[in-house]
């Protein structure tokens, strides 16, 4: 009896400990405003679920610091995986600074608790813009899909990562960042274009103080360029 109940509850603690970190690193889970005790009631739920569909063998440590660096690097497992996630919504987030750098914004950001930072007004709506599109097409159903197939890649009592798995990891961050300047990219053009054009008038009328035309026309052609991408980001009409 005592070691049925120590195969099933080994493999619960290290499932446990990685859904836990997966979850507080998570977007909207890892929002700040959110209490604690429901990222936790969450995490124990999603943990039951994984381990019912989960098969395979742990065999128990010899002695404790071994089950600690077990525990260790699923908690590190989990907070990889999360970053990962958190990664591919903030490169919006980076897409929104990018045109509010460009634009002259960054002034106009405001400390966010939810984010922990100061952040920009088109990075933040296109972060949530991301959030609620990532929602409206079931993307989270694949999340905790692709999550559960974590434990088949990386196993409870394998090696930490693979040599396959580390590059993966680099390419996805580069590839998110690559991804922020293809969307911002765009704006950034226009902007830079019109930096040109306002610099061949200020040559040409003096008189014209382009310092204070610029600006606003610049957050116009912002706003213009951002309600014209807008369908295409959402995939346009099927």
């Amino acid at each position: 009896m005592t070691g049925s109940l120590l195969n099933t509850l080994l493999p619960f603690l290290l499932i446990f400990a990685r859904t836990v970190a997966f979850v507080v690193i998570l977007p909207f889970w890892g929002w700040r405003g959110l209490p604690g005790v429901i990222r936790l009631y969450f995490a124990f739920v999603l943990a039951v679920a994984l381990l019912f569909s989960w098969q395979g063998q742990i065999t128990p440590p010899g002695h404790g610091l071994a089950l600690l660096l077990l525990l260790g690097k699923e908690v590190l497992t989990g907070l990889i995986l999360g970053f990962l996630v958190y990664l591919f919504l903030a490169a919006f987030l980076m897409a929104g600074q990018f045109m509010d750098h460009q634009a002259g914004l960054m002034m106009a950001g405001t400390f966010d608790p939810l984010f922990g930072g100061q952040v920009t007004m088109l990075g933040q709506l296109f972060y949530f813009l991301a959030v609620v599109f990532y929602f409206s097409i079931n993307g989270h159903h694949l999340l905790f899909l692709s999550f559960r197939e974590s434990f088949t890649v990386i196993p409870l009592t394998g090696p930490f990562v693979a040599a396959p798995v580390i590059w993966q990891y680099i390419k996805t961050c580069s590839t998110m960042f690559l991804l922020a300047f293809q969307i911002a990219a765009p704006v950034i053009i226009v902007l830079w274009l019109l930096d040109i054009a306002l610099g061949l008038l200020s040559k040409a009328v003096p008189q014209i103080h382009v310092f204070i035309v610029g600006l606003p026309l610049k957050v116009a052609f912002v706003l213009l360029i951002f309600l014209l991408l807008l369908p295409l980001l959402g995939g346009g009409d099927e």
